[in-house]
């Protein structure tokens, strides 16, 4: 596991001759303000409302975009922008503030190393909240991201991803993480509060570098998954009602979580299918992803519809359960690495993808982004 520290003074180095960059005062725009800055500058946003659709190219690296103050300083994308800030730069941290209102994510990263995103407050936003792809050695921290109809954090498409998720939370989302294809990933200490996934690293080779691996998940707080009523624009829509989901990855370690009131499983390891696929004229193309070699111990688990714990009929081998406190499974005994899985659960979790998004989608005709709540005001950075 990386240590949080290490990775915060890696990414906070800079230069001597750092400056800061006021925006409006010395640039009007956040865009010009991210022209004029060297390595090691801050861009500093005064309080107010700013335009999306900003991008940090390659050659604007280890720079640092951050509000005067969490709620007050607010990216607006108006439902007309696609994306808050893109970030195609090394080093680049995005800090305290807030965005909203945006047609796909709010904070982007692609194929950047060394990001942070800390401190940041996000709502109403079609796609995600804060997405990283191909990203490595970054850290997300104090975020809270409600209202996402894909999912309100995304790391995905990397492997040796050494990311850090800490004290997040993530509310009335479709799902409240999902990682395609990332390996190296930590996720701790966090609150995923009635999404309707909470916790969902999954393996599709649609992306780069299947499949999913390594994830390190524990002292997370998930609740009511599937219990409320979300916008849903997700290939994970057949997942809703699950807490954690393992989809397809291998050699995760699951422990010492909270998992309550999940409408359907608290935590679920379950085969996925090859490729996601629309189309009803292709076929699902085999064989699946078979998830193997995850660990699940030490969790609490109640509350749930079908299964506090369960696992599908189908998966692969070396599957570990141990010391869990839970009042259900599926199979009826769970403990020990042999168990063969659940024909149930494979017929409600790893069924042709398209029939289960269909279904949800369905049956519980999510309502717009547009129409999520605002959420409370967030402690500012320190």
């Amino acid at each position: 596991m990386w240590r949080l520290a290490v990775l915060v003074a890696a990414i906070a180095v800079a230069p001597a001759s750092a400056a800061d960059i006021r925006v409006p005062q010395d640039a009007a725009t956040v865009q010009l303000a991210i022209g004029l800055a060297q390595p090691g500058d801050s861009i500093v946003l005064d309080r107010g409302v700013y335009a999306g659709g900003n991008v940090v190219p390659p050659e604007k690296h280890d720079i640092a975009i951050r509000g005067v103050d969490r709620n007050e300083v607010v990216l607006d994308g108006r439902d007309t922008r696609k994306n808050g800030i893109v970030v195609h730069a090394d080093g680049v941290s995005i800090l305290n503030m807030s965005a909203h209102n945006y047609l796909e994510n709010a904070f982007y990263w692609e194929g950047a190393g060394r990001y942070r995103a800390s401190y940041l407050t996000i709502w109403r936003v079609r796609g995600y909240g804060i997405y990283v792809e191909d990203g490595v050695d970054g850290i997300l921290d104090h975020d809270y991201v409600t209202g996402a109809a894909d999912a309100a954090y995304y790391v995905g498409e990397c492997k040796s991803c050494r990311a850090t998720l800490t004290n997040l939370t993530a509310t009335l989302s479709a799902v409240g993480y999902s990682g395609t294809n990332a390996t190296g990933v930590v996720i701790r200490d966090s609150v995923w509060d009635r999404n309707g996934a909470g916790i969902v690293p999954n393996t599709y080779a649609n992306e780069a570098l299947p499949p999913q691996g390594k994830t390190e998940i524990f002292g997370n707080t998930i609740t009511g998954s599937g219990r409320a009523r979300v916008p849903i624009r997700t290939a994970l829509a057949g997942f809703v009602g699950v807490g954690i989901g393992i989809a397809g990855g291998n050699e995760n370690s699951l422990h010492d979580n909270r998992v309550t009131g999940s409408e359907r499983y608290g935590i679920a390891v379950f085969p996925t299918a090859r490729f996601v696929t629309f189309n009803p004229n292709v076929p699902e193309p085999g064989p699946p992803w078979r998830p193997r070699g995850n660990r699940i111990a030490n969790n609490v688990v109640s509350g749930s519809g079908r299964a506090d714990l369960a696992l599908a009929s189908g998966s692969g081998t070396g599957n570990c359960f141990s010391g869990n406190t839970v009042g259900t499974t599926l199979p009826r005994i769970l403990e020990g690495c042999g168990a063969t899985g659940d024909r149930g659960v494979a017929s409600a979790l790893a069924a042709r993808l398209r029939r289960m998004v269909n279904e949800t989608l369905r049956r519980r005709r999510p309502p717009p982004y547009t129409a999520m709540p605002a959420p409370p005001a967030q402690p500012t950075m320190p």
